[in-house]
């Protein structure tokens, strides 16, 4: 609506103001999102291969979510029957990938282990934080190396199966918040039909 509307001062019809202001402004996101996803789902439902529909989503959702890099990864089993995560795609704005498509690490005794069995993402706001804390994890020194410093990620789970991840990341320390899950879920959601398909 085209109103305007008192803002900026401390009285009970400043703060409704600026209140209204932000409820807009976080409406207006969420419907830009929403926008988005059906974009998404058009492309998914015109038979549109699964690269085509992630590069769709890495450009479609730029001007609305917080990232600069995003990594689809697949569940696979290697020759002994051991449960692997391959990198399949990965698109970013940084210089040098370190993971890229074709790389590989053992599920098992991995952090991702336990964000499969809670099927629940996982946000990480201080990747090199988090490293000192768990200096093993190879996968979050070659993330540190590219220069990402936070990241969400959201399993993939098709027919109630896990059947890998997306990495969404960003080069800046505390960029996701609890907020952000609900639509990157949906884009996870959306993706793992995909790739049941």
């Amino acid at each position: 609506f085209s109103v305007d509307l008192p803002t900026g001062s401390t009285d009970d019809v400043g703060k409704l103001g600026d209140a209204l202001r932000g409820l807009g402004h976080a409406l207006e996101q969420r419907f830009d999102e929403m926008r988005a996803l059906t974009r998404v789902t058009e492309k998914i439902n015109a038979g549109f291969l699964l690269d085509d529909v992630l590069d769709h989503v890495y450009e479609a959702f730029r001007p609305v979510l917080p990232y600069d890099r995003i990594g689809f990864a697949l569940l696979e089993t290697d020759g002994r029957g051991q449960a692997i995560l391959r990198a399949h795609w990965a698109k970013s704005d940084y210089e040098e990938v370190k993971i890229y498509r074709g790389y590989s690490a053992v599920l098992a005794g991995s952090s991702l282990e336990a964000i499969l069995e809670s099927k629940r993402p996982r946000i990480i706001n201080d990747l090199v934080e988090y490293l000192e804390e768990h200096p093993d994890s190879i996968s979050s020194r070659h993330m540190i190396e590219e220069g990402i410093r936070s990241n969400l990620t959201c399993p993939l789970v098709a027919l109630n199966k896990p059947i890998g991840f997306m990495f969404f990341s960003s080069r800046h320390t505390g960029t996701y918040r609890n907020a952000h899950v609900g639509i990157f879920l949906e884009i996870a959601g959306q993706l793992s039909t995909i790739v049941e398909k």
